[in-house]
C-alpha cells in the first residue's frame, strides 16, 4: 500500500486495534446446558436467515482488510452447521487471516477434527463441566463419551492447544475440579 492510499483500521473506543472477531455460524446447539439455554427454548434463528458461506467469506475478507488477523468460529454449536470444514478452509485462505480457531462442545468433533485441522483450524476451546457421565447429562443433556471421544480426536488430529472451559457451579461440580485438572494434565490440555 502506498503512502497516498488511505489505510483503514478498526479501532475501539479505547484506541486499541481490533484484530479478533468471534463469528457465530449458528445459534443452534445439540446440547441443552441449563446455564446457556432456558428449558423448553426453541426460538432459534431459521437457517434461511443465516449468512451463506459466500457472504461470510466476503464479510471476513472485509474484516481482514481492516486489520483483523484472528477469527474464532462459535455458535451455538458451530459443528451443527453443515459443511463447517468447507467454511473454515475458505476463511483460512483469506489473505491476512493468520489464526482460525473453534469454540465447541466437542460432541461432534470425532467426525470433523481431521477435516477442520486440514482446513486451517489450529486450536479449539471446549466446554467440559463434568467428568461424571450422569452429572454431565444433567448439566448438558448430552453424552460425556462423545465429548471425550471428540477431545481425543482433536488431539490425534494435531489441534493445539486444546483449551478446556469449565463453568464452576457450587454444589454441582465443585467436587470435580481436581479430577478435571488431572484429566487436562494427562492429556496435555489447557484448563
Amino acid at each position: 500500500m502506498s503512502d497516498t492510499e488511505l489505510h483503514k483500521e478498526l479501532i475501539d473506543p479505547f484506541g486499541r486495534r481490533v484484530e479478533y472477531v468471534r463469528l457465530s455460524v449458528t445459534d443452534k446447539c445439540n446440547m441443552r446446558c441449563f446455564y446457556c439455554i432456558p428449558k423448553g427454548f426453541t426460538d432459534f434463528e431459521e437457517p434461511e436467515n443465516w449468512l451463506s458461506f459466500d457472504e461470510v467469506e466476503r464479510l471476513m475478507a472485509i474484516f481482514a482488510d481492516l486489520g483483523v488477523r484472528r477469527v474464532r468460529l462459535t455458535g451455538g454449536e458451530p459443528l451443527v452447521r453443515k459443511n463447517l470444514p468447507e467454511l473454515a478452509a475458505r476463511l483460512s485462505a483469506i489473505p491476512g487471516i493468520e489464526d482460525l480457531s473453534l469454540s465447541t462442545n466437542a460432541s461432534l468433533l470425532s467426525e470433523h477434527a481431521t477435516a477442520l485441522k486440514e482446513a486451517g483450524v489450529s486450536r479449539i476451546n471446549v466446554s467440559l463441566d463434568s467428568l461424571q457421565h450422569e452429572r454431565f447429562k444433567e448439566i448438558t443433556g448430552g453424552k460425556l463419551q462423545t465429548v471425550l471421544d471428540g477431545l481425543q480426536a482433536a488431539k490425534s488430529a494435531g489441534l493445539s492447544p486444546v483449551k478446556i472451559n469449565v463453568v464452576a457451579m457450587k454444589g454441582l461440580n465443585d467436587d470435580e475440579f481436581e479430577s478435571i485438572v488431572d484429566y487436562c494434565l494427562e492429556n496435555d490440555f489447557t484448563l
